[in-house]
């Protein structure tokens, strides 16, 4: 039977959308070819319910006109129809929409159509971002108003200061009450018309960064019928960041220089979409990202990733959730340059039941195959330079055997020690240190056998995972001291040296324990260890692995953890390990 709205495509086809003249939003499509299609306008937005929704009935359906037949739309979407056609219906300007362009109900299309879409956006005349509609009207103007007034101030001073930002910054004060929001004043209204558009969902999609990170002067983003671009976007949150450096600064407006908006902005200025990335740095750097659909936590990024040129991943929304994310560590696998990076992305989350604390979601997938869903930062698999890997636990057999069988993943290793004790996890108050603290060696002056070091210096390594992570280098001790002071009195120096031993302890031991081991290492762990919990290391593999043993002789993967003194092949140089003590370890 013939679908009414809908004819096949052929691979380098896609449809476009014409409205037409009438009430309502009537239209038709168009069939182009990809490369000869005539200008045209790509519409980036949130599926589902739109983010304000005001006093309408949950129950609500919306339709459009479409091919002279009614065709169903999701709210949000008819909100931005109802806003927009106007202005393309006056001058007859094709709109691409993905929910309607692409027939949803034919999977295969599906496929072959998601393969485009980076060309799709890249191509279009113009690109409109939908965050909603204002919740206040009044407000979102004087939001925009003073986006405008933060850019021009920007430009003004990088004009006057050779482009010299730090200089810039230093002239920028809350003394300045055309910018900075003081109770009661049209400035203060605009900050929180801001803050009102920054929090929308749409801001924290998968797709956006495919989407809406191109050049800026070819992006909208409308908030009803009123527009900005990503130069105002990057001036607002620089603006946010900047002013977040004084306590007068409200704390509700302190979160418009992280999250999201933050990440957006360095996407497109850092120029990854130019430069390339890999898809596993992409796949984990934006985990924390919203997909309504959870396959498209991988497949929003295939456009994207550098090293997918001639690889094998297709989408494929016929697959199950299990199968497209075991694709992603076949893919990972499959490419040398990798080695078991992909075993750091597994992440668990913690549920507490009365009397087991670090039981953890199990969401039926093998042990070893990440769940994108869960988001977590994990900083054992940072880089230290350019491609070398900051840890190399496996010495010399830096190359990995592991292939997939069925819901199993067999590599090689060597047991190299077991749990004998684990400290409470620190989860509870991430904006102190107390709880860390309590992990403490009772005699710091001990010493640790594994390096020769005393024990709190062992611990105060420990505890960052030898790392620097706004460095991306080796060699650091936290100084819980200086964390603990208050920043009145600080030096400049002492300053930035407290933010950055900030971050990297809350990526290296937040949500994780501290551990002791029979042969009386330390290390860090994943949160659901627990004694008995075996630590190998992995051929391929630059961390170290806890594994806990299932009946059969196979394993569980727990996460992947720190110990300290083992992290750069010791175990191999002392002639602890060989080629000829390896194992075979089996993971399901």
């Amino acid at each position: 039977m013939s679908n009414p709205i809908y004819q096949p495509l052929s691979p380098d086809e896609i449809r476009l959308l014409r409205f037409l003249p009438g009430n309502g939003i009537t239209a038709k499509l168009e069939t182009w070819n990809l490369h000869r299609a005539h200008e045209y306008i790509a519409l980036s937005y949130t599926w589902g319910l739109a983010p304000y929704r005001g006093d309408r009935p949950s129950d609500v359906t919306y339709a459009i006109t479409l091919n002279e037949h009614s065709f169903s739309v999701q709210e949000n979407l008819h909100d931005a129809l109802m806003c927009l056609t106007p202005e393309l219906r006056q001058h007859d300007r094709l709109l691409w929409i993905d929910a309607i362009c692409i027939n949803q109900n034919d999977i295969p299309e599906r496929n072959a159509q998601i393969l485009l879409m980076r060309y799709i956006y890249e191509h279009a005349t113009l690109v409109y971002g939908w965050i909603g509609l204002p919740s206040d009207l009044e407000q979102n103007r004087l939001a925009i108003q003073l986006m405008r007034k933060f850019n021009k101030v920007l430009h003004e001073g990088l004009v006057t200061n050779n482009d010299d930002m730090n200089a810039v910054a230093s002239q920028i004060s809350p003394d300045n009450k055309e910018i900075f929001p003081e109770v009661g004043t049209d400035c203060y209204r605009g900050w929180l018309g801001i803050q009102d558009m920054f929090k929308r969902s749409y801001w924290r999609r998968t797709w956006i960064y495919q989407e809406a990170t191109g050049p800026p002067a070819y992006t909208r983003f409308y908030c009803g019928s009123s527009y900005f671009n990503m130069t105002l976007v990057s001036a607002s949150v620089f603006m946010a960041h900047h002013f977040s450096e004084f306590t007068q600064l409200e704390f509700p407006f302190r979160n418009l220089a992280r999250g999201p908006l933050f990440a957006i902005s360095a996407f497109r200025t850092e120029g990854v979409i130019a430069h390339g990335d890999s898809l596993l740095e992409l796949i984990d750097s934006l985990r924390g990202t919203q997909a309504s659909q959870p396959r498209d936590k991988a497949y929003a990024l295939l456009g994207l990733a550098a090293d997918l040129q001639s690889a094998s991943i297709k989408p494929d929304y016929g697959k199950s959730l299990c199968d497209v994310y075991t694709d992603i560590v076949r893919f990972s696998l499959s490419q040398p340059k990798y080695g078991l990076q992909i075993l750091g992305h597994v992440i668990r989350l913690r549920v507490s039941f009365e009397g087991e604390e670090n039981t953890y979601i199990r969401n039926g997938f093998p042990s070893w195959v990440p769940d994108y869903r869960e988001y977590g930062v994990n900083l054992f698999q940072t880089l230290q330079e350019g491609s070398k890997w900051a840890y190399n636990a496996c010495g010399p057999y830096n190359i990995h055997s592991a292939h997939i069988d069925g819901r199993r993943l067999i590599l090689q290793g060597y047991q190299m020690d077991r749990i004998s004790s684990i400290s409470a996890p620190w989860e509870h108050d991430v904006f102190s240190t107390r709880e860390v603290e309590a992990w403490a060696p009772e005699d710091p002056t001990a010493i640790y056998s594994p390096t020769g070091q005393t024990l709190g210096d062992a611990f105060h390594t420990t505890i960052l995972a030898d790392m620097n992570v706004v460095k991306k280098s080796r060699g650091h001790m936290a100084d819980l001291h200086l964390m603990g002071t208050s920043n009145d009195g600080l030096t400049a120096d002492q300053h930035k040296h407290k933010n950055w031993m900030n971050v990297a302890l809350k990526c290296a031991s937040g949500v994780r324990r501290l551990c002791w081991t029979e042969a009386g290492r330390m290390g860090i762990v994943a949160f659901p260890t627990r004694v008995g919990d075996l630590l190998y290391i992995l051929c391929g593999g630059q961390m170290i692995y806890t594994l806990r043993p299932k009946r059969g002789g196979a394993f569980e993967l727990i996460g992947d953890a720190y110990v300290h003194g083992v992290m750069d092949g010791q175990l191999f140089e002392d002639g602890t390990f060989d080629g000829k003590n390896q194992e075979t370890v089996v993971l399901e």
